[in-house]
């Protein structure tokens, strides 16, 4: 919603008069958050990937790529009920596992497992002429096996799968009809490890290669292959397994190194694989996330990425035309009747919950009786947390009429293990509650006394710590409380998933009085896991103002109208530097004066011919800290 209290037309942020140079090299992860199990595929100069979901819907993002570098995500495969059960799967350890992704004569294909979900009947596939939707329904294959495959031969599709012991199986399918043309037989062992899963089959060099997962989606994890001159076997092992593997490299950044996908390229052959990024004595908490590599031939025929098997932070970049999609912008303001991609619910949704047009401009949360201790879909709508430097903030506007009423933000890591951040009544007054809810159970509450009006909840995050805030209208930000990034890791409350963050409304076991009405959400991502590098300025902050040093510092190619507005947290425009012409080269515009005190602000640089690039200026205890982000 755009008004008074909201930063105006926040759309694109990527200044066009501002050129990077053309990126030599790029930093693994390649997509951030939690997107385990990659698989891939490639459609003329195009390139998508699927990735796991579990709980979560819509489910199975698809994401395009030209450079295999750079990611947008485009859809899902699976965005209805009908195509999606998922009432009744477990919290983190349900609903849609590992997919696979492939092209064949203008159709793609998904294909998967929903464990859980009443209605599902386990392993499916659907399809669809435009990656990005619609999807089809599902063709049921009618068994309750993980990971499978999908590949193409000729007029023949393959269809493999582990067996949930120690093999893998393969059958073929009729695509036309969806049923087994020769029925799934064993073809091959796994090669010691446990769990072998993961299977994806690819013919070349005059073999077949059975590539798969094995060890467990740990410290142990490890991709392996072995060939075959025929696809029903027998298989060899590569003698120099594993392709992949970081359990015997105790010190590196990347863990858990596996569950991968191989593609070839005009640049060669490259491997996606997931990976996590522990932090603090080895926890993860943003989940499993999305890794690239090459992958390189020996003279026997064997692959392996690099020649030890390690994923590095850094590559060169793949040779292929970079193509660099536009970012989403960092404030959501719910102008529109859709929802973002990025946007997610628990299981599946109900309609009454959440509305974009009951009023235009804010999503409207009607809480419901259901909260996170029920196998259902509660009023909760998020996205997934993926930088461990981050600060989110909303304004919402909500009445409580009793105490069991609230609304607000929640740091999600599965439906016991959760942070609150929530307007409530308590003890007959308007609070904003703070709770911290691990293994089900609330271990701690502060309640603040909040007044009438709107409302904003923020929180701000570093590898190891959350730190939640409150401001109301025309007072000073206020921190009410923290939590550890630890307790809601993997390694602490198990499960598949990570952290997701997002909105809330609950009546925790009656409907709420009043709707909950969010007026704008933002998402900033403060860490560089890219590569490419980012034009930057610090200040210190005090009382009296900004340092006499503080400034926008922005380049443009040519002569352009150049307009800069400074609004304080609340969306309110507070200063106009620059309203006009400005000649090309590099320009750094001051910030000072007696009405930019110490806080937090941003600004809204537009050109004639670009959108807007928003930067955020941190308060803490040592002043503001001045960043952009693109």
């Amino acid at each position: 919603m755009r008004d008074g209290l909201s930063i105006v037309t926040l759309v694109g942020i990527v200044l066009s008069a501002y050129q990077l140079p053309a990126q030599t090299t790029f930093r693994n992860p390649i997509i951030t958050g939690m997107n385990p199990d990659p698989s891939i595929c490639c459609a003329g100069d195009d390139y998508y990937l699927v990735t796991s979901t579990f709980e979560y819907f819509p489910g199975l993002p698809i994401y395009q790529s030209k450079d295999l570098v750079h990611w947008k995500l485009i859809g899902h495969a699976l965005s209805r009920a009908s195509n999606n059960p998922l009432m009744g799967c477990e919290s983190s350890t349900g609903g849609q596992y590992a997919a696979t992704i492939r092209y064949h004569e203008g159709t793609f294909y998904v294909t998967g497992t929903n464990y859980g979900g009443q209605g599902s009947q386990g392993m499916f596939y659907v399809t669809a002429a435009n990656p990005a939707g619609p999807w089809s329904e599902p063709h049921w294959i009618g068994k309750w096996y993980v990971d499978p495959s999908i590949s193409f031969e000729g007029s023949t599709m393959y269809y493999l799968s582990p067996d949930n012991q120690t093999s893998f199986l393969l059958g073929t399918i009729s695509p036309a009809v969806g049923k087994f043309i020769t029925e799934m037989k064993k073809i091959a062992d796994g090669l010691g490890g446990s769990s072998p899963e993961g299977p994806h089959l690819y013919k070349t060099n005059g073999y077949y290669y059975l590539m798969s997962a094995e060890g467990g989606t740990g410290y142990e994890h490890r991709e392996v292959i072995q060939r075959s001159s025929s696809a029903w076997g027998p298989y060899e092992p590569s003698p120099i397994n594993p392709v992949a593997s970081h359990k015997d490299s105790p010190n590196n950044p990347f863990h858990a190194i596996g569950h991968a996908d191989m593609i070839e390229t005009p640049d060669g052959w490259w491997l996606v694989c997931l990976g996590i990024r522990p932090v603090g004595d080895n926890y993860h908490h943003l989940g499993r996330e999305t890794f690239l590599a090459p992958v390189t031939w020996n003279t026997e025929g064997w692959p392996k990425v690099g020649t030890d098997g390690i994923v590095k932070e850094e590559y060169s970049v793949p040779n292929l035309p970079e193509h660099i999609w536009e970012k989403e912008p960092v404030r959501d303001d719910f102008d529109s009747t859709s929802l973002r991609l990025s946007w997610n619910f628990i299981r599946n949704p109900h309609a009454t919950d959440w509305s974009l047009t009951e009023k235009p401009g804010f999503l409207r949360l009607n809480g419901s009786a259901i909260n996170f201790k029920q196998k259902d879909s509660p009023a909760f709508i998020c996205r997934r947390q993926t930088a461990f430097k981050m600060s989110v903030a909303t304004k919402v506007s909500f009445t409580p009429t009793a105490s069991n009423e609230e609304a607000g933000l929640v740091v999600r890591g599965n439906d016991s293990n959760h942070y609150d951040l929530t307007i409530t009544m308590h003890e007959e007054k308007r609070s904003v509650v703070f709770k911290r809810v691990l293994k089900g159970a609330a271990v701690e509450t502060t309640y603040k006394e909040a007044a009438d009006g709107d409302i904003m909840l923020r929180i701000d995050a570093t590898e190891l710590q959350y730190r939640f805030s409150i401001q109301a209208q025309g007072q000073t930000a206020e921190q009410i409380g923290t939590a550890s990034t630890r307790d809601l890791s993997t390694e602490v409350i198990g499960g598949f998933t990570g952290v997701f963050i997002g909105m809330y409304a609950s009546g925790n076991g009656a409907a709420n009085g009043n709707p909950a009405d969010f007026d704008w959400f933002d998402f900033i991502d403060n860490d560089d896991t890219t590569g490419i590098r980012r034009q930057r300025a610090f200040t210190t902050g005090r009382s009296g103002g900004f340092a006499a040093e503080a400034a926008v510092n922005f380049e443009l190619s040519s002569r352009s109208r150049v307009r800069l507005d400074i609004f304080d947290f609340l969306g309110r425009k507070v200063i106009t530097p620059v309203n006009g012409e400005l000649p090309a080269g590099n320009h750094r515009i001051p910030l000072n004066g007696p009405a930019l005190s110490s806080g937090a602000y941003f600004y809204r640089l537009h050109t004639g011919s670009s959108g807007d690039d928003i930067l955020f200026l941190h308060h803490n205890t040592d002043g503001m800290r001045f960043r952009s982000f693109r």
